[in-house]
C-alpha cells in the first residue's frame, strides 16, 4: 500500500509538474507575443520619430536660411544707412537754404523780362516827360 500511495503521489506530482509546465509554456508564449508586439511598436515609433527628426531638420535649415537672408538685408540696410546724411549735415543745409531762400531766386528769363519791363517803363516815362529814380 505504501508503494501504491507513493506511485499515486508520484503520478500526482508528475501531473502537477506537467500542468505547471503547460502554464509556464503558455505564459512564455504570451510573453513572446507581447515582446513581438512591443518590438513592432518600437520599430514603428522609431520610424515615426525619424520622420519627425527629418522634418524638424528641414525646418531648421529653412529657418537658418531665412535668418541668413535677414542678416544680409540688415547688413545691406546698415551699409546704405551709412551713406545717408547725418542729422548735423542736414541742419547745416537747412540753415543755408533758409539763408539763401531759393524760393526768391529768379530765372534768367524772368530777369530778362524784368529788364524789358523796366526799359519799357523808362521809355514811356521819357515820352510823358517823367523821370523816375
Amino acid at each position: 500500500m505504501a508503494e501504491e500511495q507513493m506511485q499515486v503521489d508520484f503520478t500526482q506530482l508528475v501531473n502537477e509538474i506537467a500542468n505547471r509546465l503547460r502554464i509556464l509554456e503558455s505564459k512564455q508564449g504570451l510573453l513572446s507575443e507581447k515582446m513581438l508586439v512591443m518590438n513592432q511598436n518600437m520599430v514603428e515609433e522609431y520610424k515615426k520619430t525619424l520622420k519627425e527628426i527629418k522634418a524638424i531638420d528641414a525646418d531648421f535649415k529653412a529657418v537658418k536660411m531665412d535668418l541668413e537672408n535677414v542678416k544680409n538685408i540688415v547688413r545691406h540696410f546698415s551699409e546704405e544707412a551709412s551713406k545717408f546724411a547725418k542729422q548735423n549735415d542736414v541742419k547745416v543745409l537747412e540753415k543755408y537754404i533758409k539763408l539763401w531762400d531759393p524760393l526768391k531766386f529768379v530765372t534768367e528769363k524772368e530777369v530778362r523780362d524784368i529788364i524789358k519791363d523796366e526799359l519799357k517803363h523808362k521809355k514811356e516815362d521819357k515820352k510823358h516827360g517823367h523821370t523816375s529814380e
